[in-house]
């Protein structure tokens, strides 16, 4: 399998240069020099032979100090702007007393995972952020006599090439795993994908955006309320048997009804668990779009750099979101070296 496809998000962006840069052999050769062993399992995962996520912590701490890194803890970056000088004023609180102060840098790179403060960041600089919204998710499993309120979550979910993912999926499937062995991994899964909303405000939203884009086929355009993906919205209209290429002035008032249902109470058979070991780490990010992959510099801000899951891209356990965070940060600190010696 192509290394690009483990990532549900970023697998046809990763497909080019990427992991050419520094990929899994590159990461294995490092930390085999760094005195860690690695194993790769028959799916292509990939740990440590010590089973410890704090071999890989501790080796990487170990490198950092010898190399001279000056890590801070308990200080928090909470607003960054590029100043006259084109160089970044970044102003730093120091906990407890919320002390702050303003440093500067001539480059930026903010690889801060799925900590929020990355993507607050990342917007005062003007990047957008690819967000996922709630759903609430519901699981029936044949022969359940009693009601298991576990077995209703609320939370993102992720909607994949292969079927669902994210954290209400895991949740549900946490809570459910001895129930859904028994039943083989047959059931129901509703969803509602606009939980703070009631099916008339759903009604009303798509006639308003009926009358607004009358001459807009009915497949391109989705009502932005509802943070649906394209193609989840052109699944919902064909799956109502609506012809896509209806015009929005078209569409009858009973199909908006069965779109409102749909919306709100969408019912999908379940056909068995996933191939792999599908835990996501962080879904969402800095869009791609956002970012030059060659270099992992802004195409937004000039000398603002990113890697890891601060940007929009996820992979399945076992190694390749780390295998993410690396070659991104490898580029991304081969990138400031060169241009940081260029202007020497």
């Amino acid at each position: 399998m192509i290394l690009a496809d483990h990532y549900p998000r970023g697998n046809r962006e990763l497909r080019g240069s990427y992991f050419k840069a520094h990929g899994p052999k590159d990461t294995v050769t490092w930390f085999s020099c760094h005195g860690v062993q690695l194993k790769t399992e028959e799916d292509g995962r990939m740990f440590p032979v010590s089973d410890s996520s704090s071999t890989i912590v501790d080796c990487l701490l170990s490198e950092a100090h010898k190399n001279g890194v000056l890590l801070e803890s308990g200080r928090i970056a909470t607003q960054i702007s590029c100043n006259d000088n084109g160089r970044f004023d970044i102003v730093v609180a120091k906990a407890p007393d919320n002390l702050k102060q303003t440093i500067q840098a001539d480059y930026l790179l903010i690889a801060t995972g799925g900590c929020r403060q990355g993507y607050v960041l990342a917007v005062q600089l003007g990047h957008t952020i690819v967000s996922f919204s709630r759903v609430r998710a519901k699981l029936k499993l044949p022969n359940l006599q009693k009601s298991i309120p576990q077995l209703t979550q609320v939370g993102p979910m992720l909607v994949t090439h292969w079927g669902f993912s994210g954290p209400v999926i895991l949740r549900l499937s946490a809570w459910a795993a001895r129930l859904l062995f028994s039943s083989a991994y047959q059931g129901t899964l509703l969803v509602d994908f606009v939980p703070d909303l009631h099916v008339d405000d759903v009604k009303n939203i798509l006639l308003n955006h009926k009358r607004k884009y009358k001459k807009q086929k009915l497949q391109n355009l989705a009502p932005p309320e509802f943070h649906l993906p394209k193609r989840f919205w052109q699944y919902l209209v064909e799956h109502q048997g609506l012809d896509k290429n209806t015009l929005w002035a078209s569409v009858s008032h009973h199909s908006l009804q069965l779109l409102a249902s749909s919306i709100k109470y969408c019912s999908f058979d379940l056909s068995g668990k996933g191939e792999f070991k599908d835990e996501f780490v962080t879904a969402g990010g800095v869009p791609l779009s956002e970012i030059n992959l060659n270099t992992m510099e802004s195409r937004i801000c000039p000398n603002l750099f990113f890697a890891g899951e601060v940007i929009n891209v996820d992979g399945i356990t076992g190694g390749f979101n780390f295998q993410n965070a690396w070659t991104g940060g490898y580029i991304a600190g081969t990138s400031i070296a060169k241009s940081a010696l260029s202007h020497s």
